[in-house]
């Protein structure tokens, strides 16, 4: 079995030149590939180059990519998320691993010349050559992120980074799924060397000539000893499965089958662990765990195409953000380091304070840049309680102030008549209607909701809000926008609590039933944690704020009615000042280091009853399917995209990046087309029976029981 198989639209293949020292240079693919991918004709292609090579050795031999900025990508994605037989993918790896085994034993030099991203099997084929040099471009990147698809590094990369860069480091990436800067990769011996681009390809045809000799990078004494003695490297895993179970919690099977191949590789050697490598990835490939995080990968692909026709108009971004809280300041500092200009305003030069310290901190956690970077992205920041003179020149302000309708009026208006007829004016509104904040401002079509997540600076979602005279031009712009920030847009209708925060409340609405009934709060919790949740729905509510939450819920409650309605817990702490972890209780108590849930809460919120024996599955499918019945509600009204495969896409991203919703699982609607209408329904119709009209099957999920269509088409 061979990739033929499953091969995709995108054939691919590889030249072969010589350069006048004698070196061969094999290229990746053609000067009009957009992206190199590796699929299995390419691979083919670069098998019978490099057996041409080893029966007629050159002097050395250069591999690199077609054009400036583009090495290769590793795997062809499509390729993988078609494979359903195990047995294929244990064949595609053995390929990748064949091919590149041919590098590793030619007799003269080889030299990988990297511009651009060299990831996943791009990485792996790198690491068969004697030598790595990579340019110094924003782009060049280096790495392993195999693991955020559900699967291994398959082509030799389990075995060949561990003796390259020591144990320890090589675990770091693998298990991690991380990727390298040309610079962080020359620091850890990833990389020979960093040059500019124009220097590539004459460094790389010196090196591999023989003419500069370059040494290979050394791995430091501690690592040679945790790598190379049973006792040390018996410990590094020790600690490794420690990791990796608390980060996986159980759910990601490619962390310990990595893991397990690299410790195997260097106790038994690569004759065993090449073989193993390749039948755990297919394994792997097939498992439902990596077809979902799959269908998460295209979807983050797909939500870039929003933005497509506008990728001029966002080259120079001169922003203004009107607001220094935390929202303000983690949009600001995104922004800044994005290339973009800021004007930061506020009121308050103590919160302009704040704020900037905000951003400072955030600069500080991200370890690749340095000093001088940092110096650079804090320049274009200006922090004002002033109308600034550059106000002028700016082409989207953004408004991250609290949730006043009149007030985020005045506050857009006035910003407005200040700035450029076409600049486009943002709201980080959460909740309020974006056509209604557009009616007081000249030129409504440039008026849209622009909805980050809290931290911004981590929180991958953007809901990109239609008001009903925002043009699509202005929504092709805000999606650019969104991109070039590192951040996944969604198209949302301008209905209350947009999507996330609409589907969200049925679900913590439950949650403060189930508390109300007597389950006490670590049962409500580990049930959501226990489905995949990285928190609880109550822990939720106090991260986010008991202030911020019972405004979003009054605000649910108008728009949607009484199916909507919260029990009035919350109220009742934040009437007593206890906000969540902004005030240091609510439901939790958060004056310790971990947070627990509060000793008091049962008397404070008059529950008198307790559920002893709780049943975590029970609470699981009232939380779970609370959030299901909403979300296809979202997808039959078009809430986000039209109704169909598009809303069902956008649905499933949102869910994922904006709330958490397990990867793993696909998104919501995936994982409620895995359950089937039929059974959804069965299970709501029980549920209304035990708890209330609240689990009543919208007509979405009654219509599919009967029809038997699914949720994704």
């Amino acid at each position: 079995m061979d990739a033929s198989k499953v091969e995709t639209k995108s054939e691919g293949k590889t030249n072969l030149k010589f350069l006048e020292s004698g070196v061969a240079v094999i290229f990746l693919g053609e000067e009009n590939e957009s992206v190199v991918t590796l699929t299995g004709n390419r691979l083919k292609s670069l098998a019978v180059h490099l057996k041409q090579l080893s029966e007629k050795p050159p002097k050395g031999l250069i591999i690199t990519g077609p054009k400036k900025g583009m090495f290769t990508v590793g795997a062809d994605i499509n390729l993988i998320k078609n494979v359903t037989d195990a047995k294929i993918g244990e064949s595609l790896a053995k390929q990748g691993q064949d091919v590149f085994a041919i590098i590793e034993k030619l007799p003269c030099t080889t030299v990988a010349a990297i511009s651009g991203p060299c990831v996943g099997g791009g990485c792996e084929l790198a690491l068969a050559c004697d030598y790595r040099i990579i340019t110094d471009e924003k782009n060049s990147l280096i790495g392993l992120p195999e693991i955020k698809l559900g699967i291994l590094p398959g082509f030799g990369g389990t075995q060949r980074l561990p003796r390259l860069i020591g144990l320890p480091k090589a675990l770091d990436i693998i298990l991690a799924g991380k990727t390298k800067r040309s610079k962080q990769a020359y620091e850890i011996g990833l990389c020979n060397e960093v040059v500019r681009f124009e220097q590539l390809m004459v460094r790389a045809d010196a090196i591999a000539a023989g003419t500069v000799k370059m040494k290979k990078p050394r791995v430091s004494l501690v690592d040679k000893i945790l790598s190379n003695f049973a006792f040390t490297r018996n410990f590094v895993k020790s600690k490794a499965e420690t990791t990796v179970a608390k980060t996986t919690k159980g759910f990601y099977p490619a962390p310990p089958a990595a893991l397990a191949a690299i410790m195997l590789g260097l106790e038994k050697g690569t004759q065993e662990g090449y073989p193993f490598e390749a039948k755990e990835l297919g394994k792997l490939i097939v498992s439902p765990e990596s077809k979902s995080l799959i269908r998460i990968f295209f979807l983050t692909e797909g939500s870039k195409s929003i933005g497509k026709t506008a990728k001029k108009a966002i080259e120079h971004v001169h922003s203004v953000v009107v607001g220094a809280g935390a929202m303000g300041a983690g949009i600001a500092g995104v922004l800044a380091k994005n290339e973009c200009s800021v004007i930061l305003k506020d009121t308050s030069d103590a919160s302009l304070e704040r704020g900037m310290n905000q951003i400072r901190s955030y600069l500080n956690s991200i370890s690749y840049l340095d000093h001088q970077s940092k110096s650079f992205i804090l320049n274009r920041i200006e922090a004002t309680t002033k109308d600034s003179k550059n106000l002028g020149n700016s082409n989207i302000a953004i408004e991250a102030i609290f949730e006043d309708m009149n007030v985020k009026k005045q506050v857009l208006g006035d910003l407005a008549a200040l700035m450029p007829e076409d600049a486009i004016i943002a709201s980080n509104t959460s909740s309020l209607s974006i056509s209604e904040i557009a009616d007081s401002i000249p030129n409504p079509a440039r008026v849209i909701g622009m909805h980050f997540f809290n931290p911004v600076e981590k929180m991958p979602l953007v809901e990109i809000v239609m008001g009903n005279k925002t043009t699509d031009k202005t929504i092709a712009i805000v999606g650019a926008l969104s991109s070039k920030l590192g951040k996944f847009p969604i198209v949302v209708k301008d209905v209350p609590g947009f999507l996330v925060n609409r589907t969200l409340t049925p679900y913590l609405n439950e949650a403060l039933r189930l508390l109300e009934e007597g389950y006490s709060i670590k049962d409500i919790d580990s049930a959501a944690s226990r489905f995949g949740m990285p928190m609880g729905p109550i822990r939720l509510l106090d991260e986010v704020g008991l202030d911020v939450a019972t405004h979003v819920s009054a605000i649910m409650l108008a728009g949607y009615g009484e199916r909507m309605k919260a029990p009035e817990l919350s109220k009742k702490l934040l009437a007593l000042g206890r906000k969540g972890r902004k005030s240091g209780k609510g439901f939790y108590d958060f004056s310790d280091k971990k947070p627990v849930p509060a000793a008091d809460i049962s008397e404070v919120l008059g529950i008198t009853k307790t559920k002893d024996l709780a049943d975590l599955s029970d609470i699981q499918d009232r939380l779970i399917l609370s959030l299901i019945n909403e979300a296809v509600r979202c997808l039959d009204e078009g809430v986000a995209g039209a109704p169909g495969k598009e809303a069902a896409n956008q649905i499933d991203l949102g869910t994922v990046m904006g709330m958490g919703f397990p990867p793993f699982r696909g998104g919501v609607l995936n994982y409620a087309e895995g359950l089937g209408a039929s059974k959804i329904k069965q299970s709501l119709d029980e549920l209304a029976k035990k708890y209330g009209k609240q689990f009543e099957a919208t007509e979405g999920i009654i219509s599919r029981a009967k029809s038997g269509k699914g949720f994704l088409a």
